[in-house]
């Protein structure tokens, strides 16, 4: 039985594969949880191989005082890792993307299954390291689906860890029925955050191509982080069956964190997740 909260770091022991760990890392050291890296192999002959790579790595981590452990196992990235998350009960999961590009030529759709079907939160990153100070700012785009301040728990309680700022973006939709929904959900996000006690802004901003211009204003407002909450029903399939991969292997090399609709069923935060 684990005795400490668990992040599980999926690598392929590529230059992104290793960011991904040194942000599990990061964020172990103040969630005060516990590494396990995880490599899967299509065939047995590869296992021996794999762990000794994986050992050295976690070896590398033990001598930096983090509690890290390695798995190696047989299947496919793509069906394993929410399968050993739960076997783990893992709280997180970080993974590496390469990108847009990288995404969708190595890993294609399924690789947002493997996301959108899991009840455990992911944070994809990229080769940009983590920054020093962590999460000081971080955007929550919203629709008008109902269950904006249940998803809103993760991003405060992450808020809370950093002292981050967070800003809440909603696009100025055309449509006067759509914009109404959208805007009626603002004041409970306002009232959840102050609450809270979080600094916050909410900005509407031009529903041209929501994706683009989301990442472009995170970049004017220095974002450490990108949170979506993903319901399978509004957010992705609002903004456009792309906003997700976009989003998620933004130019800029920001962080997501993509909460699921499943997720939002029995969470009550990293506050209770982590301790």
């Amino acid at each position: 039985m684990n005795h400490k909260a668990v992040i599980l770091v999926p690598t392929d022991f590529t230059p992104v594969g290793d960011s991904a760990v040194r942000y599990a890392v990061e964020l172990s050291k103040i969630l005060k949880s516990e590494i396990y890296l995880l490599h899967i192999v299509a065939k047995e002959k590869e296992i021996v191989q794999a762990k000794a790579v994986l050992d050295n790595m976690v070896n590398n981590l033990v001598n930096e005082n983090i509690m890290a452990h390695s798995l190696v196992e047989v299947g496919s990235i793509f069906d394993d890792i929410g399968k050993v998350a739960e076997r783990l009960n893992a709280k997180l999961i970080v993974m590496g993307t390469h990108g847009v590009k990288g995404m969708q030529h190595i890993m294609g759709s399924k690789a947002l299954k493997v996301i959108t079907n899991s009840d455990v939160p992911f944070v994809v990153v990229q080769k940009t390291p983590m920054r020093d100070y962590g999460f000081k700012h971080i955007v929550l785009p919203i629709d008008f689906n109902q269950e904006v301040k249940q998803g809103m728990i993760y991003a405060c309680e992450m808020a809370k860890y950093f002292n981050s700022k967070i800003h809440i973006v909603y696009p100025l939709e055309k449509d006067e029925f759509i914009l109404a929904k959208i805007t009626r959900n603002i004041p409970h996000a306002e009232e959840y955050l102050q609450e809270q006690g979080i600094d916050y802004e909410i900005t509407g901003i031009e529903k041209n191509d929501f994706a683009k211009d989301l990442i472009t204003f995170s970049q004017q407002n220095h974002a450490d982080l990108i949170t979506l909450i993903n319901n399978h029903e509004n957010i992705f399939t609002y903004f456009g069956g792309s906003f997700e991969q976009t989003v998620i292997g933004n130019n800029a090399e920001i962080p997501v964190m993509v909460i699921n609709h499943i997720a939002l069923k029995t969470a009550y935060g990293f506050s209770i997740y982590f301790g």
